[in-house]
């Protein structure tokens, strides 16, 4: 699971601190900052800001009985309309409507995903042998730490910088796509810890001391890798909402679009691949996270395009076993994610409620002109 800074809090100018909104995951600058801060005039509330308060109220109101002058009308257009909410709240509310639609259900070593009371993916933990046959593909992945430690150590805390290096992300032009994303990771992060608890797989440093992971070893289960649930649920989003299209289609075509909506995939695939680098996860680990990861964002979709016109695919089960004598271990591609990938959920209008809109409203932010 991916471990977000809780933002700087001290901003300047308009005060973004070093996150989105609300930000990723558990929260990438929730801090507005010292300037002129996003929900409010002014600096931070404060004794000393109170007080001044007070004094101001005592010298330039005078007498007031109460009276009001103005009869100001409903706040927002209609229920759909968030925008008068600073992003943080907007990120709160988000999040109360959306996380209550999945659940996670489970027992010792079996962990189901639901959305709407559908399971959408069933993890089944891998037995010991699979792990340990996978720890030869830990020590293969670990020579090339010294190549990707940068990036492996940015990547402990930060994810959507790679993402916003394969398209263009600020709060000016992408400011709707910014919020869904972060939506998605924090959805993300509350499905990955239940899935892990029912799985509980031991890390690859339980395994062998050689594995002398390059970062400190989480003390959750190995199986199934948050960090892979999370980028792949980003990427899942990035594409649809710039292409339309989805992870099956993503990986399946060739045409300029699809090349495009496979970007976030191939960063997603980076990062999740890293985390072997780093010592701390198996190739399965990352390959159920990003099934699990792809399914998320397919279902957040469906819930955008409509609750009541939802064509649920078939339960997914994943399983592993160890590869028979002579046979390499197993090792996460794009090429198995997309073997793996039901058809891509029908476009449909999306739903006028808070999701649907703001989601319609982050695609909205990449149509080109004509």
């Amino acid at each position: 699971m991916a471990e977000y800074g809780k933002g700087q809090g001290k901003g300047q100018g308009k005060g973004q601190g070093k996150g989105q909104g609300k930000g990723q995951g558990k929260g990438q600058g929730k801090g507005q900052g010292k300037g002129q801060g996003d929900d409010h005039a002014g600096g931070p509330a404060g004794g000393m800001l109170s007080s001044a308060l007070i004094s101001t109220y005592d010298g330039v109101v005078g007498y007031w009985d109460g009276t009001p002058l103005r009869h100001p009308g409903p706040i927002g257009e209609d229920d759909t309309d968030i925008s008068y909410l600073s992003r943080t709240v907007r990120g709160d509310l988000i999040d109360s409507l959306l996380t209550p639609h999945f659940s996670v259900t489970g027992h010792d070593g079996e962990a189901h995903l639901k959305a709407l009371g559908n399971t959408v993916v069933t993890l089944e933990r891998p037995d010991a042998e699979t792990f340990e046959q996978q720890l030869s593909m830990v020590r293969a992945y670990a020579d090339l730490r010294d190549d990707r430690m940068a990036e492996i150590l940015e990547q402990t805390e930060d994810l959507m910088s790679f993402f916003g290096a394969v398209a263009y992300l600020d709060t000016d032009r992408h400011g709707k796509t910014l919020e869904l994303l972060a939506a998605a990771i924090r959805l993300a992060v509350h499905v990955e810890m239940p899935l892990k608890h029912f799985c509980r797989a031991p890390r690859p440093i339980d395994y062998a001391p050689q594995v002398q992971p390059m970062i400190q070893t989480p003390d959750h289960s190995s199986y199934p890798s948050g960090h892979a649930i999370e980028v792949f649920v980003a990427a899942t989003v990035m594409s649809r909402v710039m292409t339309g299209l989805g992870p099956k289609s993503a990986l399946t075509n060739t045409d300029a679009e699809a090349t495009i909506a496979a970007m976030p995939f191939r960063i997603a695939h980076r990062i999740a691949t890293n985390r072997t680098v780093a010592g701390v996860h198996f190739p399965v680990d990352s390959a159920a996270g990003a099934l699990v990861g792809c399914a998320l964002g397919e279902t957040m979709f469906r819930i955008a395009s409509g609750r009541g016109q939802i064509d649920w695919p078939q339960p997914r089960t994943l399983g592993f076993a160890a590869p028979s004598e002579g046979d390499p271990p197993f090792d996460l591609s794009l090429g198995w994610l997309r073997d793996q990938l039901d058809d891509d959920a029908p476009m449909r209008p999306t739903t006028r409620d808070v999701f649907g809109t703001l989601w319609e409203e982050a695609a909205d932010e990449w149509q080109e002109a004509h």
